[in-house]
């Protein structure tokens, strides 16, 4: 890519403008971490410098960002323009920028152009096959990431090396996404963490080689780390507030991170700090269930702290099953003066403190009945794997026995579940959500008081029978449909490191809206919609294509066409702004429901939106979203996750479909921070209760994450309906 650079103008009366490509690869500076490079410039009224102006910028006339023009800027502070803190920074995709002719700026909600357009040349054929050839990058930290080109399938891995000597080897373990369209293929990713030796505060420069001896593509890689983050490392030393608060922002886009690997590591670098001491120390019973080596958990049981405790082993049912009438004479027996009862499997080996943690969060919560907490599985080659939770998903309680392996439970509550027949710790733990309403109007829905999370790892679990475990988990599930009247079933399916079931549930009847928003693209269009008309016969419904100023002449051809087989073509005029398509397809729509698709997904059989509906059946359910794949078989997206690096990002987009996911969770629905309108299916009603999407701060990018978190956070990834994105 190249740049033609304009000089400082005027533009917009008296307002003085400069625009230009601050950092990029082929502009001669460094690609950011993640792809990006910076776009940035200013924006000075010399007859008011104190006036402070917002800009968005154009890429190709399609509007993209919108930030506020207040940065320092070194060459308005060399021509001593005022206090200088009129710039700006824009960080564009560099898949994006390889594709775009030109680059503008404007003042927000203004038509002129501020400066000439930046012009840009696309990436020549070379450079995109030389894009394919791998990449190397630094992540933050210690963290060097990266892909080898597709179709290497070597087992080699790669390795990094530092001043001649090799620092760190691994194996690309997982994949990415190379190229465009259906042309794209996968290729096998790999993350190498650098020794801590280099927390130095200094810059080092890191070579990647492949299996071969080659330099990947970005190798050499530069980076410099700090021990305990840079806030902590000029804490001592800055005499100013705003560098410590620089610090910390650089710590928050550049985090450092550690491998599961060394999660030993991790432990020792942040303990677990007991709770404090409760005066009467509480009395805990605990229950180990199943055949597993009690000797391992009465001896960490030995070792508790902050609690008295008087333990039972209830074995005679299998791993997570016990006899009832054995488990109510514990309860109303051995434990009958305790405070609260902790469940797990036998074999656990508990923390020093866990019991009393567990105890602290029920005394914490009043209103809840369980408390659960993290926990480490046992892998084969004698280390483990951290599994850490999320708060209370219902969903994947009901899918994965999630909360259900280790937690405590109020001493009458426990009772009360053993008396109404709970014969596993499934459903000791799922019998506190029977008060749910089925069905009904989600204002007023009947929803029980949601477990506590401990967050923090409280035990080391034994290895499960995942199969043996699902048929549990699945009849400990009908019990709970049973007595809170809901349509549903549950179905064994397949799980890696813990069971997995399928819940099916009876779809709520209406017509369903399906709202696809385009401009031209005929080629993408036409299997989208040629996808629906094969899969969705089934569902009521009705399909809304919302046109944006089509100009081609084969996409409208096709508009005629799909018009007679029943597909209602709206045009909406203007600039583009995604969120205000969306409004207006909304407005005009009249299903119950809206399914929001991307022109550029494609369904892959049926049954799919039947199997989002039955998830819209919960009545706190707000948005269901569904996992995507690239035609390359990379996941695109499975849930969006809110937060990191202060962005939106997808989870799991470094996985192959198929793929079980960190802790099983790309086998099972579950919760996220959002989802997705690329394939996002709500009630109407409350799309537009809450506004619908943002079009005035999030005409493009954002306005779906926005969306989700107001849908009562009740965002959900169902992975059993994937779509496959062609980007």
């Amino acid at each position: 890519m190249t740049a033609s650079v304009p000089g400082t103008g005027v533009r917009g009366g008296t307002l003085q403008a400069r625009l230009a490509i601050l950092s990029a690869a082929a502009a001669g500076g460094s690609v950011l971490a993640g792809g990006h490079v910076l776009v940035g410039g200013h924006v000075l009224d010399p007859k008011d410098p104190d006036r402070r102006f917002v800009v968005e910028s154009l890429i190709d006339g399609v509007p993209l960002k919108l930030v506020r023009a207040d940065l320092h800027d070194p060459d308005l502070s060399a021509e001593g323009s005022g206090d200088a803190c009129h710039g700006f920074v824009f960080s564009l995709d560099t898949r994006a920028l390889n594709v775009a002719r030109q680059i503008e700026i404007r003042l927000a909600n203004e038509e002129a152009a501020l400066t000439p357009p930046l012009l840009l040349q696309p990436t020549p054929p070379d450079m995109a096959a030389a894009r394919r050839g791998g990449m190397a990058r630094w992540l933050g930290g210690l963290r060097l990431n990266g892909w080898l080109p597709p179709g290497d399938d070597s087992a080699g891995g790669v390795r990094a090396i530092i001043d001649g000597q090799v620092v760190a080897e691994g194996a690309a373990a997982h994949w990415t996404h190379v190229g465009d369209g259906r042309d794209a293929l996968p290729a096998r990713g790999f993350d190498l963490h650098l020794p801590g030796r280099f927390a130095d505060g200094c810059v080092h420069h890191a070579q990647v080689l492949d299996s071969q001896g080659r330099d990947l593509p970005g190798s050499p890689c530069a980076f410099v780390a700090f021990e305990d983050g840079l806030r902590d490392f000029i804490g001592g030393h800055a005499q100013i507030a705003s560098q410590r608060l620089r610090g910390e922002l650089y710590d928050r886009l550049m985090p450092q991170s550690l491998p599961f690997s060394m999660f030993a590591q991790w432990r020792r670098r942040f303990p677990v700090e007991p709770p404090p001491v409760a005066s009467p120390a509480p009395k805990v019973g605990v229950a180990l269930v199943g055949a597993g080596d009690i000797e391992v958990s009465v001896a960490s049981l030995q070792g508790q702290s902050g609690c008295d405790w008087v333990g039972a082993a209830i074995e005679g049912g299998g791993e997570t099953m016990f006899p009832n009438a054995a488990m109510r004479e514990f309860l109303d027996g051995e434990a009958g003066e305790c405070e609260c009862v902790v469940f797990a499997p036998a074999g656990a080996a508990f923390e020093p403190t866990a019991l009393a943690q567990l105890a602290r969060g029920l005394a914490l919560f009043p209103s809840a009945s369980l408390a659960y907490g993290d926990f480490t599985v046992a892998a084969e080659d004698g280390g483990e794997w951290p599994v850490a939770l999320s708060a209370f998903d219902y969903e994947r309680m009901l899918e994965q026995g999630a909360g259900a392996l280790l937690f405590a439970a109020r001493a009458p509550y426990a009772r009360e579940a053993a008396q109404g027949g709970a014969d596993s710790l499934f459903r000791l733990f799922n019998f506190s959500q029977d008060g749910r309403r089925a069905r009904g109007p989600r204002q007023s829905a009947a929803l029980a008081a949601a477990p506590v999370h401990v967050p923090s790892f409280l035990a080391r679990l034994p290895r499960l029978d995942v199969a043996a475990a699902a048929t549990v988990l699945a009849g400990a599930n009908d019990a709970h449909f049973a007595r809170r009247g809901a349509s549903a079933k549950s179905q064994p399916d397949f799980g890696a490191l813990f069971p997995a079931v399928h819940v099916h549930r009876t779809p709520p009847r209406g017509k369903v809206s399906v709202l696809i928003p385009t401009r031209d693209r005929v080629d993408l269009l036409k299997p989208c919609l040629e996808s629906l008309f094969r899969s969705i016969d089934v569902v009521k419904h009705e399909v809304v294509v919302r046109d944006n100023d089509s100009s081609d002449p084969e996409t409208l051809g096709y508009f005629e066409q799909v018009a007679g087989r029943g597909v209602r073509v709206i045009r909406i005029g203007g600039a583009f702004n995604f969120s205000k398509i969306v409004n207006k397809g909304a407005s005009i729509a009249t299903g119950q429901a809206l399914l929001l698709l991307n022109n550029d997904t494609e369904a892959p059989g049926p049954g799919w939106l039947d199997e989002m509906l039955g998830r819209m059946a919960e009545p706190d359910v707000g948005a269901v979203g569904a996992t995507l794949v690239w035609p390359s078989g990379v996941v695109q997206h499975g849930g969006v996750l809110l937060g990191p690096s202060f962005d939106a990002s997808h989870a799991f987009n470094d996985r192959i479909d198929g793929d079980s996911g960190y802790a099983d969770l790309m086998r099972v629905s579950h919760e996220v921070s959002a989802a997705t309108a690329a394939c996002l299916l709500t009630d109407r009603s409350l799309f537009l209760e809450v506004g619908g999407l943002d079009g005035q701060h999030f005409p493009v990018n954002y306005n779906d994450e926005r969306l989700a978190k107001l849908f009562l956070n009740q965002a959900r990834s169902a992975p059993d309906c994937p779509l496959t994105a062609c980007f």
